[in-house]
């Protein structure tokens, strides 16, 4: 099950004053397994300065030599040092068993294109307003491997694009922990360019690698991702934080069967918005569905100790702890989720997981009394355990008898709970602990 953190664009912006060993550190420590960021965004330093999250010129680590600010970037020559830092960190990520999530494209055009690489008033771009981001030449077929300066906006747009892409395919192909997202947040451009766009790269990088990839597609007119073989993942950025476990589910069972990822809940979690209980009940409510989630949070931005926002460090290490407990409650406690299926009737809380029969988890977001729906355990003993969100702490639920088509259940203990029960008592492998095992690059690639 993955479990993640999401820097967004922090790692870039805050480049070599972001602690990115430490970040690592503090996600492999709780067993979060998933780390996000975003490729680039535009920005330069009144924007940064501006921005509550930094509040200072940060130091930006661009894919391209130059930079905004000079008028400088340069799409004709890549800048080794972001690579160089990449690399690293992604090798670092992998020796700590985390998958490293890259959502390659736009830069947000929509709010930062007087600051993106692309707009040619900031150096030698192709681009004059942010809605040609997606406009490609030709999205049946590659560019030339040699620049052309003949070339009209469409061709030289497409060309830096695949450029950019095939570079860091190429910089990361010794590295089994990397997953790769085609867009962030594209709802908002042309619906047919933005769906001729993501169909493009998604065939680019088919042809060029075997990783795991990922479509989000809220905004894209008439994608069927199911149905698209280039599609391993389906992600999705719901707003707001709570409340979408039957989306999720309907997508679990939607035919053929794709995994689905919640790589962007929005708004961002800045440290005080939305508030902690937002972010926690959204990570169980999506788990159990059957999804991995991903936490947009902005107060990571923090491992740049100068950022203005690394004073919800707090707030920051809580929400780590949140998800860590919910790693390790599906990855290292003995729960079997591969075999269960969201099975929101059985429960009166409506977010349940289940082998019915087997197995039962049930969340619940409130203090209170529930049921769940045994009747398909007749003549069967379920060993039960309670498993605080909080805390990430277990304590015994006792045996109960299968077969109660409406078996009451009440938490030990204040807040939301997870109920979980077994037919048959499985070992607690290390449940409170923070261990976090190697798993195979097998499952990153196709």
């Amino acid at each position: 099950m993955l479990v993640g953190d999401s820097v967004t664009q922090g790692w870039m912006e805050c480049g070599t004053n972001f602690d990115q060993r430490a970040y690592v550190d503090a996600l492999a420590s709780r067993g979060i397994n998933l780390l996000m960021l975003w490729a680039f965004k535009g920005t330069d330093a009144k924007r940064q300065g501006q921005d509550r999250r930094i509040g200072y010129d940060a130091p930006e680590l661009w894919p391209w030599m130059g930079a905004p600010d000079a008028g400088s970037c340069d799409l004709h020559r890549f800048n080794p040092v972001y690579f160089e830092r990449l690399k690293e960190l992604v090798g670092y990520a992998e020796s700590k068993g985390i998958i490293v999530l890259i959502t390659v494209h736009d830069g947000w055009t929509k709010t930062c294109f007087d600051g993106h690489p692309f707009n040619r008033g900031c150096g030698n771009g192709p681009l004059a307003h942010r809605e040609q981001y997606v406009e490609l030449d030709d999205p049946q077929r590659e560019m030339p491997a040699v620049f052309d300066p003949a070339w009209n906006r469409r061709q030289q747009n497409q060309f830096f694009q695949e450029r950019f892409c095939g570079e860091i395919i190429q910089t990361l192909a010794a590295f089994g922990n990397v997953i790769y997202e085609m867009f962030n947040e594209g709802e908002w451009y042309d619906p047919g360019e933005r769906r001729r766009h993501e169909q493009h790269f998604l065939a680019f990088f088919r042809a060029h690698c075997n990783n795991l990839l990922l479509s989000n597609t809220d905004g894209i007119a008439g994608d069927q991702p199911h149905a698209d073989v280039r599609v391993d993942v389906v992600t999705l950025h719901p707003q707001p934080w709570v409340g979408h476990h039957p989306d999720f589910a309907r997508g679990f069972f939607s035919a053929p069967p794709k995994p689905y990822l919640c790589s962007e809940p929005v708004p961002e979690f800045d440290g005080a918005k939305p508030s902690l209980d937002e972010v926690r009940r959204s990570l169980w409510e999506i788990t159990f569905a059957g999804a991995g989630w991903v936490n947009q949070n902005d107060s990571s931005f923090g491992w740049d100790q100068r950022a203005a926002i690394s004073a919800q460090a707090a707030a920051r290490d809580k929400a780590y702890d949140y998800a860590g407990h919910c790693a390790r409650f599906f990855n290292h406690s003995g729960v079997r989720f591969w075999e269960m299926s969201p099975q929101p009737r059985l429960s009166s809380t409506g977010i349940c997981l289940a082998q019915p029969g087997q197995t039962y988890a049930v969340y619940v977001a409130d203090q209170g009394g529930f049921t769940v729906d045994l009747s398909a355990a007749a003549k069967s003993k379920l060993a039960g355990r309670w498993f605080n969100p909080r805390t990430g702490e277990f304590q015994a639920a006792g045996v109960i008898e299968g077969g109660n088509a409406k078996q009451p259940f009440t938490p030990p203990f204040a807040g939301d709970a997870v109920l979980y029960l077994g037919r048959q008592a499985r070992s607690e492998a290390n449940p409170g602990g923070v261990a976090n095992p190697r798993y195979s690059t097998r499952t990153l690639t196709r």
